[in-house]
Protein backbone atom coordinates (compact mmCIF):
# COMPACT_ATOMS: atom_id res chain seq x y z
CA UNK A 1 0.00 0.00 0.00
CA UNK A 2 1.18 3.42 -0.85
CA UNK A 3 0.54 5.90 1.87
CA UNK A 4 1.92 9.49 2.77
CA UNK A 5 1.08 10.77 5.64
CA UNK A 6 0.88 14.51 6.95
CA UNK A 7 0.42 15.54 10.08
CA UNK A 8 -0.58 19.56 8.79
CA UNK A 9 -0.83 20.48 12.58
CA UNK A 10 -1.44 20.26 16.28
CA UNK A 11 -3.89 22.39 17.48
CA UNK A 12 -1.94 21.21 21.32
CA UNK A 13 1.17 19.79 22.03
CA UNK A 14 -1.08 17.52 24.61
CA UNK A 15 -2.85 14.21 24.65
CA UNK A 16 -4.77 12.55 27.38
CA UNK A 17 -7.39 10.03 28.48
CA UNK A 18 -8.28 7.91 31.78
CA UNK A 19 -11.75 5.65 32.51
CA UNK A 20 -13.75 5.73 28.60
CA UNK A 21 -14.59 2.50 27.74
CA UNK A 22 -13.40 2.66 23.82
CA UNK A 23 -16.00 2.42 21.53
CA UNK A 24 -16.07 2.10 17.61
CA UNK A 25 -18.50 3.18 15.33
CA UNK A 26 -18.98 3.20 11.19
CA UNK A 27 -20.21 5.42 8.72
CA UNK A 28 -19.91 4.26 4.61
CA UNK A 29 -20.51 5.92 1.36
CA UNK A 30 -21.03 4.14 -1.56
CA UNK A 31 -16.83 4.56 -2.68
CA UNK A 32 -15.12 4.07 0.65
CA UNK A 33 -15.76 2.73 3.71
CA UNK A 34 -13.51 2.79 7.35
CA UNK A 35 -13.98 -0.96 9.14
CA UNK A 36 -11.20 -2.66 11.93
CA UNK A 37 -10.38 1.16 13.32
CA UNK A 38 -8.98 0.64 16.77
CA UNK A 39 -6.63 2.44 18.86
CA UNK A 40 -3.30 0.88 19.53
CA UNK A 41 0.10 1.05 21.20
CA UNK A 42 1.87 1.24 18.04
CA UNK A 43 2.23 -0.77 14.73
CA UNK A 44 3.16 -4.16 13.37
CA UNK A 45 3.87 -3.67 9.63
CA UNK A 46 1.90 -1.24 6.86
CA UNK A 47 -0.05 -0.09 9.91
CA UNK A 48 -1.72 -3.12 11.60
CA UNK A 49 -2.38 -2.72 15.42
CA UNK A 50 0.40 -4.12 17.40
CA UNK A 51 -1.90 -4.05 20.68
CA UNK A 52 -5.32 -3.32 20.10
CA UNK A 53 -6.25 -0.83 23.44
CA UNK A 54 -8.80 1.67 24.34
CA UNK A 55 -6.38 2.08 27.81
CA UNK A 56 -3.57 4.38 28.32
CA UNK A 57 -1.77 6.42 30.58
CA UNK A 58 0.14 9.46 31.02
CA UNK A 59 3.51 7.96 30.35
CA UNK A 60 2.29 6.25 27.39
CA UNK A 61 4.81 7.41 24.44
CA UNK A 62 2.25 7.63 22.36
CA UNK A 63 -1.25 6.95 21.31
CA UNK A 64 -2.01 5.49 17.74
CA UNK A 65 -5.29 4.75 15.87
CA UNK A 66 -5.66 1.80 13.04
CA UNK A 67 -7.83 1.38 10.25
CA UNK A 68 -8.54 -0.56 6.88
CA UNK A 69 -9.86 1.37 3.92
CA UNK A 70 -12.09 -0.82 1.59
CA UNK A 71 -12.78 1.24 -1.78
CA UNK A 72 -9.99 3.51 -1.77
CA UNK A 73 -8.83 5.22 -5.14
CA UNK A 74 -5.88 7.02 -6.34
CA UNK A 75 -5.18 10.62 -3.68
CA UNK A 76 -8.45 9.42 -1.02
CA UNK A 77 -7.80 11.45 1.40
CA UNK A 78 -8.37 10.10 5.56
CA UNK A 79 -8.04 12.31 7.95
CA UNK A 80 -7.93 12.21 11.89
CA UNK A 81 -9.26 14.26 14.41
CA UNK A 82 -7.94 13.86 17.96
CA UNK A 83 -10.87 15.37 20.13
CA UNK A 84 -10.70 15.61 23.70
CA UNK A 85 -13.99 14.68 25.47
CA UNK A 86 -13.56 15.72 29.45
CA UNK A 87 -10.92 15.21 32.29
CA UNK A 88 -8.01 17.27 33.29
CA UNK A 89 -6.95 19.56 30.44
CA UNK A 90 -7.80 23.26 30.85
CA UNK A 91 -11.14 23.98 29.75
CA UNK A 92 -9.66 26.90 27.61
CA UNK A 93 -7.72 24.35 25.32
CA UNK A 94 -10.51 22.97 22.84
CA UNK A 95 -11.94 20.05 22.03
CA UNK A 96 -9.94 19.52 18.81
CA UNK A 97 -5.99 18.92 19.80
CA UNK A 98 -4.27 17.51 16.82
CA UNK A 99 -5.59 17.01 13.11
CA UNK A 100 -3.68 14.52 10.53
CA UNK A 101 -3.67 13.72 7.15
CA UNK A 102 -3.01 10.68 4.75
CA UNK A 103 -3.50 9.90 1.29
CA UNK A 104 -4.39 6.50 0.16
CA UNK A 105 -3.73 4.58 -3.35
CA UNK A 106 -5.21 1.94 -2.61
CA UNK A 107 -7.31 -0.92 -0.51
CA UNK A 108 -4.95 -1.23 3.20
CA UNK A 109 -4.34 -0.32 6.51
CA UNK A 110 -3.51 3.66 7.50
CA UNK A 111 -2.10 4.56 10.90
CA UNK A 112 -2.21 7.86 12.83
CA UNK A 113 0.14 8.89 15.92
CA UNK A 114 -0.66 10.90 18.68
CA UNK A 115 2.62 11.81 20.05
CA UNK A 116 3.14 12.12 24.06
CA UNK A 117 3.91 15.89 25.45
CA UNK A 118 7.41 16.50 26.80
CA UNK A 119 5.76 16.05 30.54
CA UNK A 120 3.35 13.48 29.52
CA UNK A 121 -0.03 12.82 28.56
CA UNK A 122 -3.20 14.68 30.35
CA UNK A 123 -5.86 12.24 31.97
CA UNK A 124 -9.28 12.05 30.33
CA UNK A 125 -11.08 10.48 27.84
CA UNK A 126 -10.43 11.59 24.30
CA UNK A 127 -12.03 10.22 20.69
CA UNK A 128 -10.26 9.69 17.30
CA UNK A 129 -12.68 10.62 14.49
CA UNK A 130 -11.76 9.84 10.95
CA UNK A 131 -13.60 11.38 7.38
CA UNK A 132 -12.78 9.85 4.50
CA UNK A 133 -12.74 12.30 1.52
CA UNK A 134 -14.48 14.83 3.92
CA UNK A 135 -17.00 12.50 4.64
CA UNK A 136 -17.15 10.95 8.10
CA UNK A 137 -15.63 7.61 8.13
CA UNK A 138 -15.83 6.15 12.07
CA UNK A 139 -15.23 7.05 15.35
CA UNK A 140 -12.79 5.48 18.22
CA UNK A 141 -12.81 6.28 22.06
CA UNK A 142 -9.94 5.72 24.36
CA UNK A 143 -8.93 7.34 27.56
CA UNK A 144 -5.77 7.76 29.58
CA UNK A 145 -5.20 7.24 33.38
CA UNK A 146 -3.08 7.81 36.09
CA UNK A 147 -2.04 5.86 39.23
CA UNK A 148 -2.17 8.14 41.92
CA UNK A 149 -0.79 5.26 44.38
CA UNK A 150 2.52 5.55 42.93
CA UNK A 151 5.03 8.53 44.18
CA UNK A 152 5.62 11.38 41.63
CA UNK A 153 9.05 11.12 39.72
CA UNK A 154 12.06 12.54 41.65
CA UNK A 155 14.78 14.72 40.49
CA UNK A 156 17.83 14.09 42.44
CA UNK A 157 19.78 16.24 40.08
CA UNK A 158 19.96 18.32 37.15
CA UNK A 159 23.26 20.69 36.53
CA UNK A 160 25.34 22.28 33.75
CA UNK A 161 29.14 21.55 34.03
CA UNK A 162 29.09 25.45 33.48
CA UNK A 163 26.10 28.28 33.24
CA UNK A 164 28.06 30.13 31.38
CA UNK A 165 30.09 29.04 27.71
CA UNK A 166 30.34 30.58 24.36
CA UNK A 167 28.59 29.59 21.27
CA UNK A 168 30.93 27.05 19.91
CA UNK A 169 31.69 25.57 23.49
CA UNK A 170 29.90 22.42 24.55
CA UNK A 171 28.54 22.28 27.97
CA UNK A 172 27.95 18.90 29.67
CA UNK A 173 24.57 18.49 31.09
CA UNK A 174 24.10 15.84 34.16
CA UNK A 175 21.13 14.50 35.66
CA UNK A 176 19.92 11.88 37.82
CA UNK A 177 16.23 10.35 38.20
CA UNK A 178 14.43 7.96 40.11
CA UNK A 179 10.58 6.86 39.93
CA UNK A 180 10.37 7.62 36.23
CA UNK A 181 9.47 5.54 33.61
CA UNK A 182 10.59 8.15 30.67
CA UNK A 183 13.41 11.23 30.93
CA UNK A 184 12.81 13.76 28.17
CA UNK A 185 15.82 16.59 28.08
CA UNK A 186 14.34 19.84 25.76
CA UNK A 187 15.46 21.19 23.75
CA UNK A 188 17.84 18.95 23.29
CA UNK A 189 18.94 15.86 23.77
CA UNK A 190 15.64 14.86 24.19
CA UNK A 191 14.50 11.06 25.89
CA UNK A 192 17.27 10.06 27.85
CA UNK A 193 18.57 7.50 30.96
CA UNK A 194 17.03 8.29 33.93
CA UNK A 195 20.86 9.01 35.11
CA UNK A 196 23.78 10.25 32.68
CA UNK A 197 25.54 13.06 30.88
CA UNK A 198 25.22 14.70 27.63
CA UNK A 199 27.32 17.61 25.83
CA UNK A 200 24.72 20.24 24.31
CA UNK A 201 26.44 23.25 22.22
CA UNK A 202 23.34 26.01 22.72
CA UNK A 203 24.51 28.96 20.08
CA UNK A 204 22.01 31.17 22.12
CA UNK A 205 21.08 31.83 25.91
CA UNK A 206 18.79 28.45 26.62
CA UNK A 207 16.55 26.98 29.08
CA UNK A 208 16.84 23.42 29.18
CA UNK A 209 13.91 21.49 30.82
CA UNK A 210 14.13 18.34 32.32
CA UNK A 211 10.43 16.28 32.49
CA UNK A 212 10.55 12.83 34.42
CA UNK A 213 7.36 11.30 33.71
CA UNK A 214 5.73 7.91 35.42
CA UNK A 215 1.87 6.68 35.58
CA UNK A 216 1.20 9.49 38.33
CA UNK A 217 2.41 12.59 36.64
CA UNK A 218 5.00 14.39 35.73
CA UNK A 219 7.84 16.76 37.49
CA UNK A 220 9.96 18.82 35.87
CA UNK A 221 13.29 21.34 36.14
CA UNK A 222 15.10 23.71 34.48
CA UNK A 223 17.98 25.74 34.43
CA UNK A 224 19.73 28.37 32.34
CA UNK A 225 22.93 28.68 29.86
CA UNK A 226 23.85 31.91 29.11
CA UNK A 227 25.58 32.46 26.06
CA UNK A 228 28.50 34.78 24.75
CA UNK A 229 30.35 34.94 21.29
CA UNK A 230 32.90 32.68 20.77
CA UNK A 231 36.46 33.10 21.78
CA UNK A 232 39.16 33.18 19.07
CA UNK A 233 42.13 31.91 20.83
CA UNK A 234 41.44 29.03 23.35
CA UNK A 235 43.38 25.99 25.21
CA UNK A 236 42.79 22.48 24.19
CA UNK A 237 43.12 19.50 26.86
CA UNK A 238 43.55 16.14 26.23
CA UNK A 239 44.19 12.68 27.30
CA UNK A 240 45.99 10.96 25.38
CA UNK A 241 46.65 7.71 27.02
CA UNK A 242 46.44 6.38 30.79
CA UNK A 243 48.55 3.07 32.60
CA UNK A 244 48.46 1.70 35.99
CA UNK A 245 51.59 1.14 37.61
CA UNK A 246 51.12 -0.88 40.40
CA UNK A 247 47.93 0.71 42.27
CA UNK A 248 48.30 4.06 40.86
CA UNK A 249 46.44 4.93 37.79
CA UNK A 250 49.03 7.62 35.78
CA UNK A 251 47.52 9.65 32.61
CA UNK A 252 49.00 11.58 30.12
CA UNK A 253 47.66 15.12 29.35
CA UNK A 254 48.01 17.90 26.65
CA UNK A 255 47.23 21.07 25.67
CA UNK A 256 46.43 21.03 22.37
CA UNK A 257 45.40 24.92 21.93
CA UNK A 258 46.94 28.34 21.22
CA UNK A 259 46.78 29.56 24.67
CA UNK A 260 47.23 28.68 28.26
CA UNK A 261 44.70 26.52 30.06
CA UNK A 262 43.33 27.51 33.43
CA UNK A 263 43.94 25.20 36.36
CA UNK A 264 41.28 22.55 36.20
CA UNK A 265 39.92 18.60 37.90
CA UNK A 266 40.68 15.91 36.37
CA UNK A 267 38.12 12.97 36.87
CA UNK A 268 38.57 9.34 36.98
CA UNK A 269 34.70 7.57 36.48
CA UNK A 270 34.42 3.45 37.25
CA UNK A 271 31.56 1.93 35.45
CA UNK A 272 29.94 5.74 35.18
CA UNK A 273 30.72 6.77 38.92
CA UNK A 274 33.26 9.19 40.01
CA UNK A 275 35.88 7.36 41.98
CA UNK A 276 38.56 10.12 42.07
CA UNK A 277 39.83 13.69 41.20
CA UNK A 278 42.78 15.35 40.39
CA UNK A 279 43.94 18.96 40.10
CA UNK A 280 45.70 19.88 36.96
CA UNK A 281 47.98 22.81 37.11
CA UNK A 282 47.76 25.09 34.02
CA UNK A 283 49.31 23.58 30.85
CA UNK A 284 51.30 25.84 28.20
CA UNK A 285 50.16 25.54 24.27
CA UNK A 286 51.66 22.24 23.18
CA UNK A 287 52.73 21.29 25.99
CA UNK A 288 52.38 17.80 27.77
CA UNK A 289 52.58 16.48 31.32
CA UNK A 290 51.81 12.55 33.40
CA UNK A 291 49.36 12.65 35.90
CA UNK A 292 48.39 10.36 38.59
CA UNK A 293 45.28 10.00 40.38
CA UNK A 294 47.52 8.76 43.89
CA UNK A 295 44.13 8.59 45.77
CA UNK A 296 42.78 6.22 44.17
CA UNK A 297 43.92 2.36 44.70
CA UNK A 298 43.10 0.29 41.58
CA UNK A 299 42.61 -2.91 42.43
CA UNK A 300 40.71 -4.95 39.68
CA UNK A 301 38.53 -8.03 40.71
CA UNK A 302 40.58 -10.32 38.37
CA UNK A 303 43.72 -11.61 37.81
CA UNK A 304 44.81 -10.84 34.60
CA UNK A 305 43.98 -6.96 33.94
CA UNK A 306 43.28 -7.69 30.12
CA UNK A 307 40.75 -10.95 30.38
CA UNK A 308 38.81 -13.18 28.11
CA UNK A 309 35.81 -13.78 27.23
CA UNK A 310 32.90 -13.06 29.80
CA UNK A 311 29.70 -14.28 30.12
CA UNK A 312 27.66 -14.55 27.00
CA UNK A 313 24.60 -12.26 28.46
CA UNK A 314 26.73 -9.25 30.46
CA UNK A 315 30.41 -7.71 30.48
CA UNK A 316 32.63 -8.48 32.95
CA UNK A 317 35.01 -5.80 32.51
CA UNK A 318 35.18 -2.68 34.37
CA UNK A 319 35.38 0.24 32.26
CA UNK A 320 37.44 3.17 33.43
CA UNK A 321 37.22 6.50 32.08
CA UNK A 322 39.39 9.59 32.83
CA UNK A 323 38.40 13.23 31.90
CA UNK A 324 40.50 16.26 32.23
CA UNK A 325 38.50 19.68 32.65
CA UNK A 326 35.63 17.61 33.74
CA UNK A 327 33.45 19.88 35.29
CA UNK A 328 34.15 22.40 32.04
CA UNK A 329 35.63 24.93 34.09
CA UNK A 330 37.85 26.07 31.82
CA UNK A 331 36.54 27.26 28.17
CA UNK A 332 38.55 24.76 25.38
CA UNK A 333 38.47 24.94 21.73
CA UNK A 334 36.41 21.59 22.20
CA UNK A 335 35.64 19.86 24.89
CA UNK A 336 34.22 16.71 23.24
CA UNK A 337 37.79 15.42 23.76
CA UNK A 338 38.60 15.80 27.06
CA UNK A 339 38.10 11.67 27.96
CA UNK A 340 39.54 8.67 27.71
CA UNK A 341 38.64 5.28 28.22
CA UNK A 342 39.45 1.54 28.46
CA UNK A 343 37.55 -1.49 29.73
CA UNK A 344 39.59 -3.85 31.82
CA UNK A 345 38.33 -7.63 32.31
CA UNK A 346 36.32 -10.45 30.70
CA UNK A 347 34.62 -8.25 27.52
CA UNK A 348 31.05 -9.12 26.75
CA UNK A 349 30.08 -11.21 23.40
CA UNK A 350 27.39 -12.06 22.28
CA UNK A 351 26.37 -14.13 19.18
CA UNK A 352 22.91 -13.87 17.81
CA UNK A 353 22.82 -16.78 15.79
CA UNK A 354 22.56 -18.31 18.90
CA UNK A 355 19.33 -16.57 19.78
CA UNK A 356 17.53 -16.75 16.37
CA UNK A 357 15.44 -19.39 17.52
CA UNK A 358 13.85 -17.22 20.27
CA UNK A 359 13.27 -13.96 18.23
CA UNK A 360 10.24 -12.97 17.13
CA UNK A 361 9.99 -12.82 13.32
CA UNK A 362 8.20 -10.90 11.10
CA UNK A 363 7.77 -10.11 7.28
CA UNK A 364 5.72 -7.17 5.13
CA UNK A 365 2.38 -8.76 6.40
CA UNK A 366 2.49 -11.47 8.90
CA UNK A 367 4.38 -12.74 11.66
CA UNK A 368 6.39 -16.24 11.56
CA UNK A 369 7.14 -18.94 13.80
CA UNK A 370 10.65 -20.14 14.07
CA UNK A 371 12.39 -21.88 11.86
CA UNK A 372 10.56 -20.55 8.89
CA UNK A 373 11.00 -22.16 5.81
CA UNK A 374 8.38 -24.91 4.25
CA UNK A 375 7.36 -23.29 0.62
CA UNK A 376 9.23 -19.93 1.54
CA UNK A 377 5.78 -18.10 0.46
CA UNK A 378 5.77 -16.10 3.52
CA UNK A 379 9.65 -15.69 3.65
CA UNK A 380 12.13 -17.82 5.19
CA UNK A 381 15.24 -17.81 8.27
CA UNK A 382 17.16 -20.26 9.54
CA UNK A 383 20.54 -21.10 10.79
CA UNK A 384 22.86 -22.97 8.56
CA UNK A 385 26.18 -22.91 6.97
CA UNK A 386 25.93 -20.08 4.40
CA UNK A 387 27.97 -20.85 1.07
CA UNK A 388 29.11 -17.70 -0.81
CA UNK A 389 30.59 -17.01 -4.04
CA UNK A 390 33.99 -17.88 -4.45
CA UNK A 391 34.07 -21.26 -2.26
CA UNK A 392 33.41 -19.40 1.09
CA UNK A 393 31.61 -21.52 3.75
CA UNK A 394 30.60 -20.00 7.18
CA UNK A 395 29.10 -22.48 9.59
CA UNK A 396 26.22 -21.20 11.79
CA UNK A 397 24.97 -18.10 9.80
CA UNK A 398 21.51 -16.55 9.90
CA UNK A 399 20.13 -16.92 6.70
CA UNK A 400 16.71 -15.47 5.89
CA UNK A 401 14.59 -14.03 2.95
CA UNK A 402 11.91 -11.92 2.46
CA UNK A 403 8.87 -13.24 0.90
CA UNK A 404 8.96 -14.13 -3.16
CA UNK A 405 7.15 -11.11 -4.12
CA UNK A 406 9.72 -8.93 -2.52
CA UNK A 407 9.00 -6.92 0.84
CA UNK A 408 11.03 -7.04 3.75
CA UNK A 409 11.54 -9.92 6.95
CA UNK A 410 13.21 -9.07 10.18
CA UNK A 411 13.79 -10.71 13.57
CA UNK A 412 13.83 -9.28 16.74
CA UNK A 413 16.26 -10.09 18.94
CA UNK A 414 16.47 -10.93 23.05
CA UNK A 415 17.89 -12.61 26.28
CA UNK A 416 15.51 -15.11 27.95
CA UNK A 417 15.57 -16.35 31.36
CA UNK A 418 13.50 -18.60 33.59
CA UNK A 419 11.20 -21.41 33.07
CA UNK A 420 8.66 -20.86 31.15
CA UNK A 421 11.31 -18.17 29.56
CA UNK A 422 10.38 -14.33 30.02
CA UNK A 423 12.10 -11.94 27.33
CA UNK A 424 14.70 -9.37 28.56
CA UNK A 425 16.48 -6.41 26.38
CA UNK A 426 20.06 -6.51 26.17
CA UNK A 427 21.93 -4.28 28.45
CA UNK A 428 24.45 -2.73 25.92
CA UNK A 429 28.26 -2.54 27.45
CA UNK A 430 30.69 0.59 27.36
CA UNK A 431 32.14 0.83 24.05
CA UNK A 432 29.85 -1.92 22.28
CA UNK A 433 30.28 -2.43 18.88
CA UNK A 434 27.94 -4.88 16.57
CA UNK A 435 29.91 -6.53 13.86
CA UNK A 436 29.11 -8.96 11.17
CA UNK A 437 30.07 -9.77 7.62
CA UNK A 438 27.10 -9.77 5.08
CA UNK A 439 26.41 -11.60 1.34
CA UNK A 440 24.17 -13.84 -0.39
CA UNK A 441 24.13 -17.42 -1.14
CA UNK A 442 25.98 -18.31 -4.19
CA UNK A 443 21.93 -20.34 -5.08
CA UNK A 444 20.65 -16.93 -4.93
CA UNK A 445 19.29 -15.94 -8.16
CA UNK A 446 20.28 -13.17 -10.15
CA UNK A 447 19.34 -10.24 -10.53
CA UNK A 448 18.67 -9.82 -6.68
CA UNK A 449 19.35 -7.24 -3.93
CA UNK A 450 19.39 -7.37 -0.32
CA UNK A 451 19.60 -4.38 1.80
CA UNK A 452 20.74 -5.50 5.60
CA UNK A 453 19.63 -3.10 8.10
CA UNK A 454 20.40 -3.33 12.20
CA UNK A 455 17.53 -1.61 14.31
CA UNK A 456 17.43 -1.42 18.26
CA UNK A 457 14.25 -1.41 19.67
CA UNK A 458 13.06 0.61 22.94
CA UNK A 459 9.64 0.30 23.93
CA UNK A 460 7.58 0.34 20.62
CA UNK A 461 9.84 2.97 18.66
CA UNK A 462 12.74 1.21 16.44
CA UNK A 463 15.45 3.41 15.71
CA UNK A 464 17.74 1.52 12.50
CA UNK A 465 20.52 2.82 11.43
CA UNK A 466 21.97 2.86 7.68
CA UNK A 467 21.76 -0.01 5.45
CA UNK A 468 24.69 -1.91 4.03
CA UNK A 469 23.16 -3.65 0.27
CA UNK A 470 24.32 -6.82 -1.69
CA UNK A 471 23.31 -6.85 -5.12
CA UNK A 472 25.40 -9.66 -6.35
CA UNK A 473 26.66 -13.26 -5.28
CA UNK A 474 30.46 -12.15 -5.39
CA UNK A 475 30.45 -9.87 -3.06
CA UNK A 476 31.18 -9.63 0.64
CA UNK A 477 30.80 -7.06 2.66
CA UNK A 478 31.82 -6.24 6.77
CA UNK A 479 28.98 -4.10 8.28
CA UNK A 480 29.84 -2.56 11.50
CA UNK A 481 27.93 -0.26 13.98
CA UNK A 482 29.05 1.92 16.94
CA UNK A 483 26.82 1.43 19.90
CA UNK A 484 29.21 3.42 22.58
CA UNK A 485 26.06 5.90 22.72
CA UNK A 486 24.32 3.80 23.89
CA UNK A 487 26.23 2.27 26.78
CA UNK A 488 23.93 1.37 30.12
CA UNK A 489 20.96 1.47 27.69
CA UNK A 490 18.88 -1.48 26.91
CA UNK A 491 17.06 -2.29 24.09
CA UNK A 492 16.49 -5.24 21.68
CA UNK A 493 18.32 -5.75 17.97
CA UNK A 494 16.55 -5.93 15.19
CA UNK A 495 17.90 -7.96 11.90
CA UNK A 496 16.37 -6.89 8.81
CA UNK A 497 16.75 -7.55 5.12
CA UNK A 498 14.46 -5.61 2.62
CA UNK A 499 14.04 -6.60 -1.30
CA UNK A 500 12.26 -4.38 -4.28
CA UNK A 501 11.95 -7.02 -6.21
CA UNK A 502 11.35 -11.26 -6.43
CA UNK A 503 13.14 -13.49 -4.01
CA UNK A 504 12.96 -16.65 -5.45
CA UNK A 505 15.55 -18.79 -4.52
CA UNK A 506 18.94 -18.20 -2.36
CA UNK A 507 19.40 -16.48 0.86
CA UNK A 508 20.83 -13.30 2.39
CA UNK A 509 23.57 -14.35 4.93
CA UNK A 510 24.41 -12.66 8.54
CA UNK A 511 27.21 -14.14 9.05
CA UNK A 512 29.36 -14.15 12.92
CA UNK A 513 26.67 -10.85 13.35
CA UNK A 514 27.73 -10.42 17.38
CA UNK A 515 27.45 -7.69 19.76
CA UNK A 516 30.82 -7.23 21.02
CA UNK A 517 32.40 -5.30 23.76
CA UNK A 518 35.97 -3.30 22.83
CA UNK A 519 39.31 -2.87 24.93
Amino acid sequence: MKLRINPYHALLPVAVLSMLTGSCSGFFSPATSITDLTPTTGFVSDYHPLDSTSVFYVDSPQVCCSARVTGATDNTSVQADWVYIRGDMAKEAGPLIRQDRAVSDKDGYVGFTLPAPDDGFISGDYRVDLTVNGRPGGSAGFSIGRDASMPLPQIVTFTASSYRTTSDQPILLNWKVSNASRVDIQPAPGIVPAEGNQAVTPAEDTGYTLYAVNRNGSSSSTLKVNVSPPVKEKPDLQVTEFWSSGNVLAYRVKNAGDLASCPTMSYLYKNDLVESKDYVAPLAPGEERVEAFQQYHFSPRFNLINGSAGPEDRSGAVNIRICVNGDGSCVENDLSNNCLEQNFGPLLRIDFSRLASAAQWQTTSYTLKWPVSGDRKDGMAYTASAQVAGGGNYPYSLLVAPPPEGGWIQGIFSLHYGTPPTSQPILIPHKGKFTCKVAVTQDTAAPVSARFRLGIRQGNEISYFPPVTINSADKIEVYEVDLGKLAGQKAEFVFRVESDGPWRQGSAAWIDAALIQER
